[in-house]
């Protein structure tokens, strides 16, 4: 994996809240990335109702991918992926775009009281979900995978990242050899797990109980994916008074590559501009001197939660704010899924128009900086 300008990405509009998402058809399974979605980051839909938008006329598109491209971003981190779902047409979107993404396994698949316990089931049909066309490789848009969000907050363990993840090459070796040996990750929240720094504690469990295993070269395919929001001194220059950042000791100490899957800064702190411009800088110059070991960073986000009320702190991390401008509604029937767990269609999105923040001018200003090699 090259460097990348990374971003997270789950942009989703006015209605959209994940304590209800899955009372819908539409929002099920909070996959962002999957065909009805295409409203969202594409630049055309058509429902199965008739209901339609484009890059002209009363309802339009919002196109995302494109504003991700001109922000200079190459990588997406996505959170959630329902592998029912069809994804072909966002990932050769993507592909279109020089932008890769990092496929994600969403955290009902590592919960032991959910599907941990079918994942010989589960983990093909992830697998095919990431795959192209032809079903012969991951998708050329898929540049890792990574595997959970933040265990600590939301209910699994290092040994359950261990099992899915042991589970998961085992069956890549059996029924997908021909499939690329792409990076493997487990985003960790940047608590210190009972570690000397934050998120040691996981990873001292993590990978000692992967970092053995050869099958498919997973013990050479693993990467660390921290997720921070400590400035710029603190991750390249000096960490609790160490007199070294955090990216070099984390690096002694593991000898595996660091790719921060969240990293950015609430606009409600004081001095956050300059504290986000710290850190993509700090991340690239890093980068240039040890590409070894800092593969790039993932900027927490390209629009704010759109769940949470704005005077919320958590509602205050994007790029972008939701606007109160409509610029499309598209009207879904059910032959516009693939699953019906639910009774209830949910069948209506409005696609609200995006409002650049103060952060926006930042983001892109460091990203497209220079051309970067990929």
């Amino acid at each position: 994996m090259s460097n990348f300008n990374g971003i997270c990405y789950q942009p989703f509009p006015p209605g959209y809240d994940p304590s209800t998402a899955n009372d819908t058809y539409i929002f099920f399974g909070s996959d962002i990335a999957y065909d009805p979605m295409e409203p969202i980051w594409g630049s055309s839909y058509t429902s199965c109702t008739g209901s339609s938008c484009s890059l002209s006329g009363p309802n339009k598109a919002r196109n995302d991918m494109e504003t991700l491209k001109e922000m200079g971003v190459h990588l997406l981190r996505l959170y959630d992926w329902e592998p029912r779902n069809k994804h072909l047409k966002f990932l050769d979107y993507c592909q279109q775009h020089g932008i890769k993404v990092l496929a994600p396994v969403s955290n009902y698949f590592v919960k032991p009281d959910q599907g941990l316990n079918n994942r010989h089931e589960l983990i093909p049909a992830l697998i095919k979900s990431f795959s192209n066309k032809a079903g012969t490789d991951f998708h050329p848009a898929i540049a890792g995978i990574i595997i959970g969000n933040e265990p600590r907050l939301h209910g699994f363990s290092a040994q359950n990242c261990i099992d899915f993840t042991k589970t998961w090459v085992e069956i890549e070796a059996a029924q997908f050899s021909s499939y690329r040996e792409v990076p493997i990750g487990h985003p960790v929240d940047f608590n210190q797990y009972g570690g000397e720094y934050p998120c040691f504690g996981f990873w001292d469990m993590l990978l000692g109980g992967l970092n053995q295993v050869k099958t498919r070269k997973l013990n050479e395919r693993l990467i660390l994916n921290p997720q921070s929001y400590n400035d710029a001194f603190y991750l390249f220059e000096n960490a609790e008074s160490s007199g070294k950042g955090y990216v070099d000791i984390t690096f002694e100490k593991y000898k595996k590559p660091l790719l921060f899957t969240e990293i950015g800064m609430n606009r409600k702190t004081a001095n956050f501009k300059n504290t986000v411009e710290g850190q993509l800088k700090g991340a690239l110059e890093y980068h240039e001197k040890y590409p070894e070991r800092l593969l790039g960073t993932c900027f927490f986000q390209f629009a704010d939660k759109v769940w949470l009320d704005k005077g919320s702190t958590e509602a205050n991390f994007g790029a972008f704010s939701h606007g109160e401008e409509i610029m499309a509604t598209i009207n879904y029937g059910p032959d516009d899924f693939t699953h019906w767990d639910i009774k209830d269609a949910g069948n209506t999105m409005n696609v609200d128009k995006l409002e650049p923040t103060a952060l926006y001018d930042i983001v892109k200003k460091v990203y497209t900086s220079k051309e970067l090699v990929r």
